[in-house]
């Protein structure tokens, strides 16, 4: 056996994945709008966070509204009064019923399910508001950085979790200097 790892040799011998290449650009010897590039990178990672705990909140509140609409549904609310209630169409008001197929009565009271339906729908409507205000200061980033030429179509499409074609999509009406 000593043969076989004998006829290895070199930096690979232990079988580790070596790095082979180009060593990092210094900050030294970057463009001189480093810090406004970094406070662009910055402002784009925090963004993409904030999104991210936005769509989750969403997606949370989406679920427990949608419980409460079959509940409600169950208890012998029309599906007409939760659609008002709620905002939504008639349509999904009954496929979220259908979703829901194996509730009991609750013997909560008309009003009871009229007001929480409504709370929830109001903090629904409340977290989408806030993300659609999230999403334009990320679209106004972008925007900055392509008139600063701070980062390009690609180290933004990183940046911001999106595909380089939407960035190129969304910013063909942005003016890039040159």
């Amino acid at each position: 056996m000593p043969a076989l790892y004998g006829s290895f040799r070199g930096p690979s011998a232990t079988g580790r994945y070596t790095y082979r290449g180009k060593a990092p650009v210094a900050r030294e010897d970057r463009a001189p709008a480093t810090s406004e590039h970094d406070k662009l990178i910055q402002s784009l990672a925090a963004h993409k966070q904030l999104l991210s705990q936005a769509t989750s909140a969403i997606r949370a509140l989406t679920a427990a509204r949608n419980e409460m609409i079959a509940q409600a549904l169950e208890d012998g609310l029309s599906v007409a009064t939760i659609s008002a209630v709620t905002r939504e169409n008639m349509r999904a008001v009954r496929t979220i019923g259908l979703a829901y197929g194996d509730l009991h009565p609750s013997g909560l009271s008309r009003s009871a399910h009229l007001e929480a339906l409504k709370a929830k729908s109001a903090d629904l409507h409340t977290a989408e508001e806030h993300r659609g205000r999230i999403e334009e200061r990320r679209e106004a980033l972008i925007a900055m950085a392509l008139r600063s030429r701070a980062c390009d179509d690609i180290e933004l499409a990183s940046l911001t979790g999106l595909t380089p074609d939407h960035i190129r999509k969304a910013t063909r009406r942005i003016r890039r200097p040159g």
